[in-house]
């Protein structure tokens, strides 16, 4: 197995990765003072105008910083980790734990006297009252904030942190630079009349881009002149022409096309961080990067203008400064998600716009960088297509996955092709979707859709339909009346409600998202939007529908298994058998199972999804087509609602807000995560598991589907562990399963890094949707991963 690089740039990069992780997380308050400041100055002015014009501010006024040792620069703020305050996001959340954000035990920043006074004396008196959070507060919904204040639902994500799960068109900032960009604006602009209605809104929207447009320019050239600053003083002759190196590129991108591979990665990353800048949300997404940046690498290769050595120190310092972003976050969110994850997913992989094979000699080195840097981000991915990439690939992947990083995320790609198909792209462009957020499906510059909106609680619904819409834990009524389980006298009965109390919630769901969608049309993103093509031609952004392809919002389910083993239990127990009565069942479950042991081993032994049993898997099959068909029965104003099963570790959290289930499940643990089978209950090997997924529809739930797999250290050690993950991820692409992602971990190892964290600060762990550093996170999120099933065999 291939491991870490031992070539002579790896001092540069353990010394520039040694910096980014021995610095505290601070709050970084000067982008926030820079936006209220530009929107000060500019009142009067349309929303984005204002905001496009506070942008450019930030760019030409925010901290330039370069640190030592780095090759590629730029940073979304002025601290070399820092959680930026997007306050016309959302700030309320700031102001509440102002005085605890340094002290909190998940995510903790810290807070400067000098940033906290200029939050309370600049940044809070103006956008009090003004926030997207504010109006969403005062807008939502009763019944979903019933939902919501239950643990039934998690919906405030896109009025909480900006637009994020989306993917820009990198390669067009690389291709054509501002300058090319400026140039098409300027082409719609000279079609515009002022006597033509709708018109002037065009104009006025064409004035934001340009304002965005000149604030990349300026960053790039600020780059260069404090690159020839540093360079004056500096001693050391090696970095003396590294700093005029880095000036050299930075006066040409992004003003100006690429010309070679270097200037694109810097390139890209202006960009990247510029996004970041508008909206700090965690999932700006590079796409399909080996795609965009071969070209660069192969002309210079054959130019002799680099070597692969070369290649690789400048992605091996990209892949540092990937993980400089952190995603700040309340303290309850950060709880269950911490690690600061910002889900930048990157991917390589797959086949071109004509279906056919795009590995090429920079996916290795990309699926490289990541074996050498050994960091949270960028959070890799790879679509492998089983018809078309060689074995060559799928074995570097598999010794990538044996070091244990929990990378790359293994997705198959002609089910996310489809997938993008039912979203109503066409197969030619269908081809280049790229893996975006936890597992969802995008297309860069292309699509728009918030690809995770809400999380909805499946654990839930079974308590509301055998307890008549109402929440154990908080005794109210939050669900359908569904009536008194007693009265069920078949099956047939206890399924209907069960699918009453699934139309309640997601209905729900979308009369939320619809009064979302409202007021998130004032959070327009001018700077993404910038290399969307048709946000450009028809001066529309992207919050408000100007993507080519503006879609219906992702509705995610959280507890799979626990929905289909507490039906498959109830079946089973009470109407198949009658080995027991619903009233006994009912009790047990309100007394989460003290005093009825007897009924919990019942309800443990029922059938269990994950172990290809016929009944498990029909249940399956039947409820998630059911749930599909429900979710695209509604319509956005963007076209039809779209589902997805991509839990992150929601499934710890909202296992805190159900009792105990039929199931065997106790109360106020986690849920299963993803599509994964519930902890410990799948028993029968790797293979029975992929079986048993297969029968989820995952094209339907076309924003992507996720499976959790933790793996014996054994399967890191010799050929034939390769050659078996390899044959285990073909099988799973034969099956037309999404995805799946591996922990290779000894449990005996998570356990000492609970007792003993301060031996164990560098050891990564695949959550759900993201890596983090297993010591960072929660102690019921370290549970959930510790009670995995730990595979021995396939």
């Amino acid at each position: 197995m291939q491991n870490q690089s031992t070539k002579s740039y790896m001092g540069r990069i353990s010394r520039l990765k040694e910096r980014v992780l021995n610095t505290y997380p601070e709050i970084d308050m000067e982008n926030a003072v820079i936006l209220t400041r530009g929107f000060q100055e500019s009142e009067g002015e349309a929303h984005v105008v204002q905001k496009a014009y506070a942008f450019r501010k930030q760019c030409m006024e925010k901290t330039i910083p370069i640190w030592d040792d780095e090759l590629i620069v730029g940073n979304a703020g002025s601290k070399q980790r820092g959680g930026l305050v997007c306050p016309d996001d959302c700030w309320s959340f700031i102001d509440r734990e102002i005085d605890t954000l340094n002290e909190r035990q998940y995510d903790p920043f810290h807070l400067k006297d000098e940033d906290r006074r200029l939050f309370l004396d600049v940044v809070k008196p103006y956008w009090q009252g003004r926030s997207i959070n504010e109006k969403w507060e005062k807008q939502m919904p009763d019944v979903v904030r019933t939902l919501r204040n239950c643990g039934v639902l998690y919906i405030d994500r896109k009025c909480v942190r900006g637009w994020g799960e989306l993917t820009a068109d990198y390669s067009l900032i690389i291709r054509e630079g501002v300058e090319g960009i400026e140039k098409r604006i300027q082409d719609v602009r000279d079609t515009l009349d002022l006597s033509v209605k709708g018109d002037f809104e065009k104009m006025t929207y064409l004035k934001a881009l340009s304002l965005v447009a000149d604030g990349l320019r300026q960053l790039g050239k600020r780059h260069a002149e404090k690159a020839r600053e540093m360079a004056e003083t500096e001693t050391d002759a090696k970095r003396k022409q590294e700093l005029l190196d880095i000036a050299e590129v930075c006066d040409r991108v992004p003003e100006k096309p690429a010309r070679t591979f270097r200037e694109a990665l810097q390139s890209m990353y202006f960009l990247h961080i510029c996004i970041f800048m508008e909206h700090n949300a965690p999932s700006y997404n590079p796409g399909c990067f080996d795609q965009y940046m071969w070209p660069y690498y192969k002309a210079d290769l054959e130019a002799g203008r680099i070597t692969e050595d070369e290649a690789q120190e400048l992605l091996d310092c990209l892949w540092v400064k990937f993980s400089e972003q952190c995603l700040l976050q309340d303290a309850t969110t950060a709880r269950y998600s911490a690690g600061y994850p910002m889900f930048q997913n990157l991917c390589v992989g797959g086949v071109d716009e004509n279906g056919m094979d795009a590995v090429n000699d920079l996916s290795y080195l990309v699926l490289q960088a990541t074996m050498d840097v050994q960091m949270y981000q960028p959070s890799l991915s790879v679509k492998y297509n089983l018809a078309q990439n060689p074995d060559r690939f799928l074995k570097k992947v598999v010794e990538l996955m044996q070091m244990g990083t929990g990378f790359p995320a293994f997705h198959n790609d002609t089910v996310g092709t489809m997938m993008m198909m039912n979203k109503g792209v066409p197969l030619k462009e269908a081809y280049n979707w790229n893996p975006c957020g936890c597992v969802e499906t995008s297309l860069a510059g292309k699509q728009r859709c918030y690809t995770s909106y809400a999380d909805y609680n499946l654990g839930s619904i079974v308590e509301f339909a055998l307890n008549d819409g109402k929440s154990r834990k908080y005794g109210c009524y939050a669900g359908a009346r569904t009536g008194d389980p007693r009265a069920f006298e078949t099956f047939d009965k206890f399924l209907d409600a069960v699918k009453e109390q699934i139309r309640f919630v997601l209905k729900a769901v979308v009369e939320g998202n619809l009064v979302c969608t409202q007021i998130v049309r004032e959070m327009e993103c001018p700077v993404a939007s910038l290399t969307f093509k048709e946000c450009i031609e028809t001066a529309n952004d992207y919050a408000t529908g100007g993507a080519k392809y503006s879609m219906g919002d992702g509705l995610d389910a959280i507890g799979v298994a626990d929905l289909i083993n507490s039906i498959l239990a109830v079946k089973e127990l009470v109407y198949d058998t009658k080995r027991l009565d619903m009233d006994t069942l009912c009790k047990a479950l309100a007394a989460n199972f003290e005093g009825y042991e007897d009924v919990q081993a019942m309800c443990m032994r029922a059938t269990k999804y994950g172990n290809d049993d016929e009944a498990a898997n029909k249940m399956a099959r039947d409820m998630f087509n059911y749930i599909a068909d429900y979710i695209e029965s509604f319509e956005h104003p963007y076209g039809h609602y779209n589902g997805g099963i991509l839990p992150v570790s929601g499934n710890t959290p909202f296992g805190m807000e159900v009792g105990a289930l039929p199931s065997g499940r106790r109360a106020y643990v986690p849920l299963g995560d993803g599509i994964s089978p519930n902890q410990g209950t799948d028993t029968n090997g790797m293979s029975a598991v992929l079986k048993s997924c297969s029968n989820i529809p995952h094209v339907r739930f076309n924003q992507g589907t996720l499976l959790n797999q933790k793996l014996d250290p054994a399967f890191a050690r010799g050929e034939k562990s390769v050659q078996s993950l390899m044959g285990y991820l073909k099988s799973l692409c034969a099956m037309g399963i999404f995805h799946v992602q591996f922990n290779v971990v000894d449990p005996k190892v998570l356990l000492d890094a609970q007792e003993h964290p301060e031996d164990h600060s560098d050891l990564l762990i695949r959550v759900a949707g993201y890596t983090a550093y297993f010591t960072e996170l929660g102690p019921e999120t370290q549970g959930d991963i510790i009670s995995r099933t730990t595979q021995t065999h396939i």
